[in-house]
């Protein structure tokens, strides 16, 4: 099963502009192993935990970046339950960071 991009017609401003600019890196995605994404993103997340300072912090913004991406880009096609925890993840992510930069 292969992932599909879809763009909706005319979004509005700031939307229009992520969904613009995602183009390129979302078929890039699209092209790569189905696993590889998942399976990056989790080895950074691990290496984010394992790495103290702020090299590990760097390494769990990344993963909180594209957390927070993929959750603008899904946001329109999402229930107000889900919305809040698209919010959740990646601010969670970020406190994370602060917390393995400052230890």
């Amino acid at each position: 099963m292969r992932y599909v991009v879809t763009v909706r017609q005319q979004p509005a401003g700031v939307r229009q502009s992520v969904e613009r600019l995602s183009l390129k890196p979302a078929a890039y995605l699209q092209q790569l192993p189905r696993w590889l994404p998942p399976v990056a993103i989790a080895a950074l997340f691990i290496a984010g935990l394992a790495v103290p300072g702020w090299a590990g912090a760097a390494l769990l913004l990344v993963v909180a970046a594209f957390v927070a991406w993929l959750g603008i880009l899904s946001w329109p096609a999402l229930s107000p339950p889900s919305r809040l925890l698209r919010l959740a993840v990646p601010a969670a992510l970020v406190a994370l960071a602060l917390w393995q930069g400052l230890r």
